[in-house]
């Protein structure tokens, strides 16, 4: 496992349009770049109970080639970013803004976004409004219109708020069968920003997502025994999105996989133009 931490990798601060400061880090391309003369720069969205270590721990970054550029943000209110402070500070808008702060922060002409879990889903609104995104990764995300209950995400804000929020995180995340780096994640959590991020659900997250431009390059990634596999098809053929299938009975534990879907996603993000239509 490499730590984020290499010689080639800086920390960043980017101030959101809201004034929410969000830090990360980024590791520095090494070697080729296209015809603009930038590197492949793909940016990582990581999940709700997560910060940006994950991509170390679970072994997302060693499959990444050096000659990426890898830009990796804590969402507000995880990790070293700002707190979100209300659900409304955590609306899916306000992370699609903050995302599209860090794209201008970097100033490429280009960027792909890989989402994990939340992420992918913030990663497809975000291809949908910048046009400076050719390609999104939705890990175990769909893009479709969901029921967001109201008092079920009140019940679940409550209990990750209370005496025993972490308990309840990790012995939800064990019993589904979580990787250990997921379970761990829940422990650097803040109890209260990540009780505000479920209230957040109720403010825009159930509104589906739409293709951004006809050329983009849009992914969507579950396991094959998913129980809402069936939305992730119709999914990929309204979106003309390519659909990947990890060797895993539910989206939790295809969490146990993500070096491998990150083996695969660095083959796409090197592969010449020509080929990369023809991946299925």
């Amino acid at each position: 496992m490499r730590s984020p931490d290499r010689e080639q990798t800086e920390r960043f601060e980017v101030a959101s349009v809201d004034g929410t400061l969000l830090r990360g880090f980024s590791r520095a391309a090494r070697g080729s770049s296209d015809a603009r003369g930038e590197p492949e720069t793909l940016v990582l969205l990581h999940g709700v109970a997560m910060d940006h270590r994950v991509w170390s721990e679970s072994s997302f970054l060693d499959a990444l080639p050096d000659d990426v550029h890898v830009v990796a943000p804590d969402l507000r209110g995880r990790g070293e970013s700002d707190p979100g402070h209300s659900a409304e500070g955590h609306a899916i808008d306000r992370y699609v803004e903050d995302v599209r702060a860090v794209l201008g922060f970097f100033g490429r002409e280009r960027y792909s976004l890989f989402g994990l879990y939340f992420g992918g889903r913030i990663a497809l609104r975000v291809a949908e409004a910048d046009r400076r995104v050719q390609r999104a990764f939705s890990f175990c995300a769909h893009g479709e219109a969901v029921e967001v209950p109201a008092d079920a995400v009140e019940e679940e804000a409550k209990e990750i708020e209370g005496p025993g929020g972490y308990a309840y995180l990790r012995d939800h995340f064990s019993a589904a069968g979580a990787p250990a780096w997921m379970v761990s994640a829940c422990d650097r959590v803040d109890q209260d920003e990540l009780a505000a991020a479920t209230r957040g659900l109720l403010h825009g997250s159930h509104q589906r997502a739409e293709r951004g431009a006809a050329d983009q390059d849009l992914v969507l990634i579950t396991a094959e025994g998913d129980a809402d596999l069936g939305t992730f098809r119709e999914g990929s053929a309204r979106l003309g999105a390519r659909l990947w299938l990890v060797d895993s009975r539910t989206r939790v534990r295809a969490a146990a996989r993500l070096a491998e879907v990150g083996t695969r996603t660095a083959e796409l993000l090197t592969a010449a133009p020509a080929a990369m239509k023809g991946d299925a």
